[in-house]
């Protein structure tokens, strides 16, 4: 069965690297170290970093131990904020076929919980900032295939 919840690997690489960033926030932390951290391609979160410098999250330090770094107040950027950034305001269409192409039935099967589920979605990611993840450690997990020196 498929994921009920459906955010973008845009939407979701940009929220996990402003939280490594938050976390990190006086060392710039590079392209490559947020590729690694979420097994990513380093193509792709280089796009998604881009678009990211572009909206004013990040701003970037070039040259050796270059990389990015949290330009906004991590007190005041929700989730939500970051979501809409990368995939726009979500959808509130209560029909599963979308906005426009309703289906034939007198009443929607899904309108109820579509409603409910999109009021969560937007309740929680915004209240949730990245100052909340601030005492959490989200960073670079050791690779199972890296042997710990003792």
């Amino acid at each position: 069965m498929g994921q009920v919840l459906k955010i973008s690997e845009a939407a979701s690489i940009a929220m996990h690297a402003l939280i490594l960033l938050t976390e990190n926030r006086n060392e710039p932390t590079s392209n490559l170290r947020i590729s690694e951290a979420f097994s990513i391609s380093a193509n792709h979160s280089s796009k998604v970093m881009q678009r990211l410098l572009k909206s004013g999250y990040v701003s970037a330090v070039r040259g050796p131990g270059g990389g990015y770094l949290l330009a906004v107040d991590p007190e005041t950027v929700t989730l939500l904020d970051i979501y809409s950034s990368m995939d726009g305001k979500p959808d509130t269409s209560p029909c599963l076929f979308g906005r426009g192409n309703h289906c034939s039935l007198e009443i929607c099967l899904f309108s109820k919980l579509n409603r409910e589920a999109d009021e969560l979605f937007n309740k929680h990611l915004g209240s949730v900032t990245l100052a909340d993840y601030m005492n959490e450690d989200i960073s670079l997990k050791k690779n199972s295939n890296t042997k710990e020196k003792s």
